[in-house]
């Protein structure tokens, strides 16, 4: 069986990056929101600087720091900085259709994510209580965000990464545009080697 560390391993090996092996990993991930509406989402995450829309400074890791993209999920921002239930915004009628783009070349392109049937992940929202018999029953309500696991593609150090994205409706094949009160944001989650020396305490 193929690890993650193997797949991270390989790919450094092929790029001549021999000290990779040396680093720390960890679960990590990253996350930008398209507050331009643009159709691009980490292109720009320069310029947000915020973390309710980032958590990066740049759409390229430093050297000895990669991503091994293991799910990439998609989720609604709204103009309170509040994350909304993707399939209640824009219906299970839609999907997202992506392309992830690392250097000069388009690694998934044309790649759906249906609205509908997809599991709850990543966030709650908040609490709430409902009634079950005479007790009550206090409950999380999970964020509904579009997602897709086993992706398995490694973002190397030191090269550009983006996503673009369009919303279509799959009944009547419009494109559906977000607005500036339901930005669309995505997430890249997996096993990230870190720029720390894998030593023990």
């Amino acid at each position: 069986m193929i690890t993650a560390q193997d797949k991270i391993l390989h790919v450094a090996n092929k790029l001549g990056l021999t000290s990779l092996k040396d680093m720390q990993a960890s679960t990590g991930a990253v996350y930008d929101v398209d507050t331009d509406l643009s159709g691009q989402i980490f292109s720009n995450a320069a310029r947000h600087q915020n973390p309710s829309i980032t958590n990066i400074n740049e759409n390229q890791f430093e050297v000895n720091e990669a991503l091994l993209v293991e799910t990439i999920a998609f989720y609604v921002l709204n103009a309170g900085g509040d994350t909304e239930n993707f399939q209640r915004i824009y219906g299970s009628d839609t999907d997202i259709m992506f392309d992830l783009i690392i250097g000069n070349k388009r690694v998934m392109k044309d790649t759906p994510i249906f609205a509908a049937g997809s599991p709850f992940t990543f966030a709650n929202t908040a609490n709430f209580t409902a009634a079950l018999g005479p007790n009550n029953l206090q409950f999380f309500a999970p964020r509904h965000q579009v997602f897709m696991e086993g992706a398995g593609i490694l973002i190397p150090p030191q090269v550009q990464w983006s996503v673009q994205y369009t919303i279509f409706n799959v009944v009547s094949g419009a494109v559906v545009a977000p607005t500036a009160s339901t930005q669309i944001g995505c997430y890249l989650f997996g096993t990230k080697v870190l720029l720390n020396f894998n030593t023990s305490i």
